[in-house]
């Protein structure tokens, strides 16, 4: 098998031990699994382009390491082509890795791609953007935006920059006034702090292991968070992290395959897949089926 492997270059931690020094490093944990990989270590600002240059090569699958917002990068590429995506978890949270079923550690993961199958799962689109996980409109996009000026600015860690961004933001509490209308339902006027628009159903403890027990159902889920008090929304966030999205009771959802979200306030910041960028009123959503193909464990290979 032939594999193309682009790896941003500022991955998280993962990227830091013995296994990921070089490419001849990684070129060499591949080949023992029987794979010839082409092993590129990529700055950021690179990854769009190369990208391009391994679709325009065709190998058997192009593997991305790095964080759900390198890995949004390759499905927007990948999606619709027919060529298959492998995924490394190199990035802090890979909630999209960890929703594939892959293993968290870097040798076992390229074991499962080397021994795994093929896969189609859904996308999600926004304005003609995609994402994999979820986009984020309100208090999370407002803190993930504050969480990059301060890593910007000081150079802090992106766990501490998020814990004092998110203070600043719960502080704040700014309660977006949006329409949604759903091709299931009637449009509805809120006003609310946070709406989150996923790529599949959500269930399970917000930090657990997997938060999607499929990526293949077709349908866009929409949570809203009804809570207009700071205490309110502590308990929401409470109930979501030590029992499951499912039973925060404050939290809205309905399913959809088309949603529109409009704001008479102009442009909407919005976090996508954990990356801040602002988009015009209204935000058109879609759910494409079916749309990646990606190589996922076979059954019997556990996340590690």
């Amino acid at each position: 098998m032939r594999f193309i492997v682009i790896i941003n270059e500022k991955a998280g931690t993962s990227m830091t031990g013995s296994e990921a020094e070089s490419a001849d490093s990684l070129r060499a944990i591949f080949a023992a699994e029987g794979i010839d990989a082409d092993v590129q270590i990529v700055p950021p600002a690179d990854i769009e382009a190369r990208l391009h240059d391994a679709l325009a090569a065709r190998p058997d699958a192009i593997a991305i390491g790095g964080g759900d917002g390198t890995v949004r990068s390759a499905a927007a590429a990948l999606a619709d082509t027919g060529v298959t995506l492998g995924v490394l978890p190199l990035g802090t949270l890979n909630h999209f890795a960890k929703d594939l079923g892959m293993p968290l550690d870097l040798k076992n993961a390229i074991g499962a791609l080397a021994r795994g199958e093929v896969r189609d799962v859904d996308v999600g689109d926004v304005n003609g953007q995609t994402f994999i996980n979820n986009c984020s409109l309100g208090t999370y996009a407002e803190a993930v935006r504050h969480r990059d000026a301060l890593r910007k600015k000081h150079g802090h860690g992106k766990w501490f920059a998020m814990f004092w961004a998110s203070l600043k933001a719960f502080r704040r509490f700014r309660r977006m006034r949006l329409e949604i209308v759903t091709d299931s339902g009637e449009p509805r006027r809120v006003r609310t702090p946070l709406v989150v628009v996923a790529n599949n159903r959500y269930s399970g403890r917000a930090l657990g292991n997997s938060l999607r027990p499929s990526l293949d159902e077709g349908r866009l889920w929409i949570y809203t968070a009804l809570v207009h008090r700071h205490l309110a929304a502590l308990r929401m966030v409470w109930q979501s992290l030590v029992h499951s999205l499912d039973a925060a009771d404050a939290l809205g959802s309905e399913p959809a395959t088309a949603a529109t979200i409009a704001s008479r306030a102009g442009p909407l910041s919005v976090a996508m897949d954990g990356e801040a960028i602002d988009l015009q009123s209204p935000l058109r959503f879609r759910i494409r089926p079916g749309a990646l193909r990606v190589l996922v464990p076979r059954p019997g290979v556990s996340a590690a």
